[in-house]
């Protein structure tokens, strides 16, 4: 982790892309695809919330958490940044830290709970009652590794990310034993939702699994081999404020890539299907 300073580390300035170095390209190409992703998001979240449905207490709580998640899964692609790093895409205050690991923990408790919610509604349709048990599991969960996430965010340490991470692993563990039981006892279009349920937890296992804990470990390890400080807390937080660098070189954010894309795009596309649980089963 480079330890930059706000006040001696500028932006680059603007340059049209066709100027860029050729790993600088690569960089804005991504994140041209990230933004092009996010319109569709929208487009796809304003389609799913005016389908004439029944209106239920189900559907109006994913239709509204759904908008939260999908809307600041937009902003972070419009502005991405690397926390532990201050690495940003663009210097503006909009990239500051804090505000992007503010709008991310709203965010992600929005989805914890339309996950929860997805369980609880799956345990009426299916009559399974350990399903609701799971589900008040989720958002606790969660809410733990967002605490966490703070704790790697400020103070500079990358194990918290790593626990953050295994919570992560347990709640799409809760969910995948959901819809294992779903599957088992379902009929028709619900065994198939179970079916895509089960694939979507397992992916995101194998992700978090085996690119984002083995990214942040390494990370941990090259900051205690270079005998590096971390942050106590209240510093780390004004840290989070003030510091920032902007890049555009490749070699900073190839390694964001893999989850930054699928989290902005596939993440965004379950939480409005969670929406239209209601009108793909009986």
């Amino acid at each position: 982790m480079q330890n930059l300073s706000r006040d001696t580390t500028h932006a680059l300035p603007m340059r049209p892309v066709s100027l860029l170095v050729p790993r600088e390209r690569v960089t804005m190409w991504w994140w041209t695809g990230l933004c092009a992703v996010s319109i569709l998001n929208i487009a796809l979240w304003l389609a799913a919330a005016r389908l004439d449905l029944p209106e239920s207490h189900y559907r109006s709580w994913q239709v509204a958490l759904s908008g939260v998640y999908v809307a600041v899964c937009a902003f972070r692609s419009l502005f991405p940044r690397v926390d532990l790093e201050r690495l940003c895409l663009w210097d503006t205050p909009l990239s500051a830290i804090f505000v992007g690991r503010f709008v991310a923990t709203v965010a992600e408790m929005c989805f914890a709970m339309q996950c929860a919610l997805l369980l609880s509604r799956l345990s009426q349709i299916a009559g399974l009652a350990y399903l609701e048990a799971l589900a008040l599991g989720i958002v606790p969960a969660i809410l733990l590794a967002q605490i966490l996430c703070w704790y790697a965010v400020a103070t500079l340490n990358h194990l918290g990310h790593v626990m953050e991470e295994l919570l992560w692993i347990l709640m799409v563990t809760l969910l995948a034993v959901g819809f294992a039981g779903c599957w088992l006892h379902a009929q028709g279009v619900l065994k198939i939702v179970a079916a895509i349920g089960i694939v979507c937890c397992a992916g995101t296992a194998l992700l978090i699994s085996f690119v984002d804990v083995p990214m942040y470990v390494s990370r941990w390890y090259q900051h205690r081999r270079a005998q590096q400080r971390y942050l106590p807390l209240v510093r780390g937080f004004f840290d989070t404020l003030a510091r920032r660098h902007s890049t555009r070189a490749w070699h900073v954010w190839r390694r964001e890539v893999p989850w930054m894309t699928l989290y902005f795009s596939v993440g965004v596309w379950l939480s409005i299907g969670m929406t239209l649980l209601e009108s793909m089963v009986p």
